[in-house]
């Protein structure tokens, strides 16, 4: 028969095993995400487990030692998740000096009486207070986690210092519990920064890559992709193109509907000419107003005129404009193969744009044109001369 297993036991596996569960969360975290906070917070947590397990052993002060460590982790990982947060110079300092130094060194005190514990739990707690009340309205609304689990590690290593030897199971379980709390709250507020961070972090390296208005690329992108493009070419001889389209009729739209319809027409253009794009290593980014860049791989300038240009054309007389029933867009492409030589992506653009306004300026019927390399790679200087 299977004997009965009392619930106290219970309780106590359920804690370590949920404690033990968040040091591998902690670990997925950290190196899914190169987030330091959760490495500490795991470390802190295992320590946690290690506590609780020494509370069962026949070494009375061993886990007010562990508990010390524990403080100290708890504060090494407050220090991070805060490094955000504005005029905490000295908070930081205190907290650093408490934690990587003071802590460590009551832990050896620890080990002979409990009064040390004592110590290095209220001097913890004034430190935590002091970085955590300029902190908060900073950190809101994760932060709101962070004063139930501190409050529950405070309250195990009390419980810890205050309690008579030799401990029990219930001791170990309250403990436990108070420890697990902790991890859990503290694990909560970890998360949900990391997440908000994370998205800041997308949204700020987004702006480099991509253009607010349109979602195209922005040059930055197009620059180095040329670049990229220039070396296959001159080592391989794999051909790309690169492509400058021009929208007509912007103008006229926005003189006849308003500034309203043409952003609209904006949108629509780069709407469009994204979805004439053949491959995924083509890429299109917005250049000005009504000009869009595209770089297409793999291709001749026979064939991008043939099939990307194409498209992009048959896309913008495709369907009339939302905003403008019976206008539809208007494109011109002046077009070159991407050369070997080394030549920046700048002036190749720059060159496709000054023979994309001779033609916008000439009124010329021809809606794609196309540059050899010895037109492409002309000073314009001494070609006017």
């Amino acid at each position: 028969m299977i004997e009965k297993i009392a619930s106290a036991h219970l309780w106590l596996g359920a804690c370590v095993g949920a404690q033990v569960l968040l040091v591998l969360f902690c670990v997925i975290q950290a190196n899914a995400f190169r987030e330091r906070a959760f490495l500490l917070h795991g470390a802190a947590t295992l320590m946690a487990v290690i506590a609780v397990q020494s509370l069962l052993g026949e070494q009375p002060l061993l886990p007010a030692a562990v508990l010390l460590l524990v403080l100290s982790l708890a504060g090494l990982h407050l220090l991070d998740i805060l490094s955000h947060a504005g005029g905490l110079r000295t908070a930081r300092r205190w907290l650093l000096a408490v934690s990587a130094i003071a802590l460590p060194v009551l832990v050896a005190a620890a080990t002979w009486t409990r009064w040390a514990m004592v110590a290095g739990t209220v001097l913890w707690l004034a430190v935590v207070v002091l970085a955590l009340r300029p902190a908060w309205r900073q950190s809101r609304p994760w932060v709101w986690w962070l004063p139930p689990g501190l409050a529950a590690l405070a309250g195990a290593c009390l419980v810890v210092a205050a309690d008579t030897r030799p401990f029990t199971i219930d001791d170990a379980v309250l403990l436990a519990g108070l420890l697990t709390l902790w991890a859990a709250c503290t694990y909560l507020a970890t998360a949900w920064r990391g997440r908000i961070f994370g998205e800041t972090r997308a949204r700020v390296q987004a702006r480099n890559t991509t253009d607010p208005l349109t979602g195209l690329a922005t040059p930055l992108v197009l620059t180095e992709r040329v670049n990229a493009a220039r070396h296959l070419t001159r080592r391989y001889g794999h051909p790309s193109v690169l492509m400058v389209v021009n929208v007509d009729n912007l103008n006229a739209i926005g003189s006849e509907f308003g500034p309203e319809a043409a952003e609209a027409a904006v949108l629509a253009a780069a709407s469009r000419v994204r979805e004439s794009l053949m491959r995924d290593g083509d890429v299109a980014a917005r250049l000005a107003h009504a000009r869009i860049a595209v770089l297409a791989e793999g291709v001749a300038p026979g064939q991008a005129a043939a099939t990307v240009a194409g498209r992009i054309l048959v896309a913008g007389l495709k369907d009339p404009l939302p905003a403008a029933k019976a206008e539809f867009l208007r494109f011109r492409i002046v077009m070159a193969a991407v050369p070997g030589a080394e030549v920046p992506a700048k002036v190749l653009l720059q060159r496709l744009n000054g023979r994309l306004d001779q033609e916008v300026q000439g009124a010329s019927e021809r809606r794609i044109v196309t540059l050899t390399q010895d037109e492409l790679l002309a000073d314009p200087n001494t070609a006017s001369a």
